[in-house]
């Protein structure tokens, strides 16, 4: 069997979950206090990611792992309808055409797609649902008494940890040709999943994984 693997933000769309989650909040006027929670606690995040004191992946991990705070205290249904607003109105208009192309051209080859991301897990079930994709590895989130905690399952989908899932995932069901295989992403903390198939793709890479990818000779999709 022959995967292809996709990526999430920067790679099939142009957003940032988070930034999705967060617009979803405002505009409904729920939730904000653990949204500004959230954001304040993890923007210096950001500065920290560009001074280089903390890894970009360290950094993603973080803000992957704590994302479950949003949707603390809902039911899964009640987060489902905030996750089909999410999918519809923040996701789907910012798809990059040249990629959902690539996406459809797997499966009109009958190839076995799957999203990888870090997004929680439910979230990215929804998206993929739109994109006619019914299988998604993302981070999972915690359950009790019929609501979500805020917390999420380790170990948080990103990095090593992407590979580590995927693998999981895939344990049970037939032999994959990974040398046939194909892993599109956007960013350098991707490369682990993107060395494990035969056919990585850099999608508009971030600077680090373009400069691997052309000393590898990999595909690179992007406006250039």
């Amino acid at each position: 069997m022959i995967i292809a693997v996709f990526d999430l933000d920067g790679t099939l769309y142009t957003g940032h979950i988070g930034r999705g989650i967060a617009e979803h909040h405002q505009t409904h006027r729920t939730k904000r206090f653990l949204l500004y929670l959230y954001l304040s606690t993890h923007y210096p995040l950001w500065f920290l990611q560009k001074t280089g004191l903390v890894s970009d992946e360290t950094g993603r991990s973080i803000w992957a792992r704590d994302m479950g705070w949003l949707v603390r205290g809902w039911r899964p249904e009640e987060a489902s309808a905030a996750f089909q607003w999410i999918t519809v109105h923040y996701v789907i208009p910012r798809l990059r055409p040249d990629v959902i192309a690539r996406l459809k051209s797997h499966q009109q080859s009958g190839h076995r797609l799957l999203l990888l991301s870090g997004t929680p897990t439910p979230l990215l079930t929804t998206i993929g649902h739109h994109l006619g994709i019914d299988e998604a590895v993302g981070t999972p989130l915690r359950i009790r008494n019929g609501r979500y905690t805020g917390g999420s399952e380790p170990p948080v989908c990103q990095g090593m940890n992407k590979v580590f899932r995927l693998e999981r995932y895939l344990e049970e069901t037939e032999k994959i040709h990974w040398t046939e295989s194909w892993a599109y992403a956007d960013s350098y903390s991707d490369l682990p999943v993107l060395q494990r198939v035969g056919n990585p793709v850099a999608v508009y890479p971030d600077d680090p994984l373009a400069s691997r990818a052309k000393e590898l000779g990999w595909e690179i999709i992007s406006n250039e």
